[in-house]
């Protein structure tokens, strides 16, 4: 016979004591879940009412977006944007487009930009082609791409 089987009485000591244990475990195990049930939802709570976390807002591949963006956080671009885009932080992919202005604070370039861009700090990966009028504070041009236009320091 099993120990954990409820059909037969333990045959020592031993047995009874061990079933104690399991059973002692078994309601502590239920009072920690239901203890954490409550925990997880403040956490999750905390998470959404956090305001320096914040998910990205993304333009897929094969997308194509004309008009205005702004945003007050994160935004990567693998697809086509027309237009005017104001955001905290700009990722452009490798497969990403912009033709329009362009307005932020962080500037990461790796696909293709045309335009005016206005920025603090611009990074231009190796893949990337860059032309326009580029005001900037802080610049990172990489090997291998290529830049043309305007480059204004402010």
């Amino acid at each position: 016979m099993s120990i954990f089987s409820k059909n037969s009485p333990p045959d020592n000591g031993e047995d009874k004591i061990a079933n104690e244990q399991a059973d002692d475990n078994a309601e502590s195990a239920s009072v920690s879940t239901e203890q954490s049930a409550p925990y997880e939802q403040v956490v999750r709570n905390e998470l959404v009412s956090r305001p320096g976390i914040a998910k990205p807002s993304i333009i897929s591949e094969g997308f194509t977006f004309e008009g205005t963006i702004t945003s007050d956080g994160i935004l990567n671009i693998a697809g086509t944007v027309r237009g005017k885009i104001t955001a905290k932080s700009v990722l452009i992919d490798a497969s990403g487009q912009v033709d329009g202005e362009l307005n932020s604070e962080q500037l990461v370039i790796k696909g293709q930009l045309n335009g005016e861009v206005n920025c603090d700090d611009l990074n231009i990966g190796p893949l990337a082609r860059v032309d326009g009028s580029i005001s900037y504070k802080y610049i990172h041009i990489q090997r291998g791409s290529k830049v043309s236009g305007k480059f204004i320091k402010n």
